[in-house]
């Protein structure tokens, strides 16, 4: 196979959002279907036919565990294909930035690293973490805690308290969506849209 043609195909599977979302849960290691969609709240058969679509593709690769399959990225270059994909997204959306009324009221419930320092050294502010408890477990952002995006209809939250949301990256849409979710329930909410991700990068500058 040429390579602009492979090129292609491969592009054209990763321009799928459910898609990337998979990609970017299995780069913590092999997972099933079941935690795959309970983790990123794409039905099942969605997830399996995703996920089915990137192994033909030759991105996922399978092992089967008893009765279960595991999924995992393919060998070779995946992580430098990936977050080359996620670093070069995040400078896009940085150039793009213009500021303006309009732009500041579409983003003012976002906040970046500093703004996330700062708040948290002030204090009155709830960092929630709403990646699984796998994933938290693995490591978190200090101060925050873990209630997985699943969990949070049924959480009791301060109304003294801001609370500030995150989740693995800036691809991750579970922040957008947790967000939207508390905004619904009347809670004074933010998102880190860096993500667990955003975070150690700066830390490591």
């Amino acid at each position: 196979m040429e390579i602009i043609p492979r090129m292609s195909e491969v592009a054209s599977m990763l321009g799928n959002e459910s898609r990337l979302i998979l990609l970017q849960l299995l780069s913590n290691g092999e997972k099933s279907v079941e935690i795959l969609s309970e983790e990123s709240g794409i039905p099942v058969a969605n997830t399996s036919q995703h996920l089915q679509a990137l192994k033909k593709t030759n991105l996922v690769t399978t092992r089967r565990d008893g009765k279960r399959i595991l999924y995992r990225w393919e060998q070779g270059p995946m992580k430098d294909l990936f977050f080359a994909l996620e670093k070069f997204a995040v400078f896009s959306m940085a150039e793009r930035e213009i500021p303006s009324n309009a732009a500041v009221s579409s983003t003012k419930q976002n906040i970046n690293y500093t703004e996330l320092q700062k708040k948290i050294k002030k204090g009155g502010t709830l960092l929630i973490d709403v990646r699984s408890k796998e994933e938290y477990k693995k490591g978190h952002i200090p101060e925050a805690i873990n209630v997985p995006y699943n969990d949070l209809l049924t959480h009791k939250f301060p109304k003294t308290k801001e609370v500030i949301v995150y989740c693995r990256g800036p691809l991750c849409l579970l922040s957008v969506n947790a967000m939207n979710l508390l905004k619904s329930r009347e809670i004074t909410v933010s998102r880190f849209g860096g993500g667990y991700s955003g975070w150690i990068e700066n830390e490591e500058n």
